[in-house]
């Protein structure tokens, strides 16, 4: 699938900010769900989720909260975790529509009361299935497995846009970061739509595991770009999925944002020792 959300009026899509209860936000994901939103003329809409099952835990009598004012341990009391999630919400709900309005691009904000990952799904098929979705809180390692629940479970999504703890926002280029020849020209060409939109150049990074694939797949590209020689191009080899090699090379150009195929050697879909997403200093778009 090819890296895309829909255009605002187009009803088919947008970009859905999911802002996390915890209250903690990425401001470079925050700004790269702008930055794609102008590329592509889409709307963004901010989705808090206050987690029906918080609510569920507080009807039990035994549980208790740890008190933000250094209080120690309290009961939980629905009316006041509603309360709690309500100012929370709001501020994060202020904080992407004032970024919003710098982009200039349009935003809505909804605020539900559900399972998360449910309802992302349920925002995302209302008028999909060209939809990108923002995971606005800072991404670990050890939320690798997120990611693979939200191309599980959404299945009205191009793409996810994450952002690790490292990640700041940067005005360098836009990486494509390529590891087969057919999906060159599409996440190329989104790449040089995002770099528009922010001001930047497109740099390619081909990657692969083994030295002849990884040969083969320059000579192809470099064909295919002929005399006018194409964007600036990098290989890497990645051997058994080295992120370490990868995340060097993305280092080394200081990109703004990294766009790379789910399901891939840069990208696997699997429980890995670290994530390229925790490792690079850019957010990152995981397309399908």
């Amino acid at each position: 699938m090819i890296a895309h959300v829909a255009a605002a009026g187009e009803e088919r899509g947008r970009v859905v900010v999911w802002l996390p209860a915890a209250g903690r936000v990425s401001p470079p994901a925050i700004e790269a769900a702008m930055q794609l939103a102008r590329a592509f003329g889409s709307e963004v809409e901010s989705l808090f989720v206050e987690d029906k099952q918080l609510f569920d835990l507080a009807e039990f009598p035994f549980a208790r909260q740890l008190a933000s004012g250094g209080e120690g341990w309290r009961s939980i009391a629905a009316p006041d975790l509603e309360r709690e999630l309500r100012f929370v919400g709001a501020a994060l709900q202020r904080q992407v529509a004032e970024a919003a309005k710098r982009s200039s691009v349009p935003c809505r904000a909804r605020t539900v009361r559900d399972d998360p990952l449910g309802a992302v799904a349920k925002a995302c098929a209302e008028n999909g299935p060209w939809n990108v979705v923002a995971i606005a809180e800072p991404f670990a390692a050890t939320d690798d497995k997120r990611l693979r629940e939200v191309f599980a479970n959404v299945s009205d999504t191009t793409g996810v846009v994450v952002a690790g703890p490292a990640a700041r926002s940067l005005s360098g280029p836009v990486i494509a970061a390529v590891e087969h020849f057919e999906r060159l020209v599409p996440m190329l060409k989104a790449a040089e739509r995002l770099a528009r939109a922010g001001g930047g150049a497109v740099k390619l990074l081909l990657v692969g595991n083994r030295p002849n694939d990884l040969s083969e797949l320059e000579g192809k590209a470099r064909l295919l770009f002929g005399e006018s020689g194409g964007p600036a191009l990098e290989t890497v080899l990645a051997a058994r999925g080295d992120v370490a090699a990868v995340a060097g090379a993305v280092r080394r150009q200081r990109p703004s944002l990294v766009l790379a195929q789910y399901g891939g050697l840069v990208i696997s879909g699997e429980d890995t020792p670290r994530s390229l997403a925790d490792a690079l200093p850019c957010p990152l778009l995981v397309v399908r």
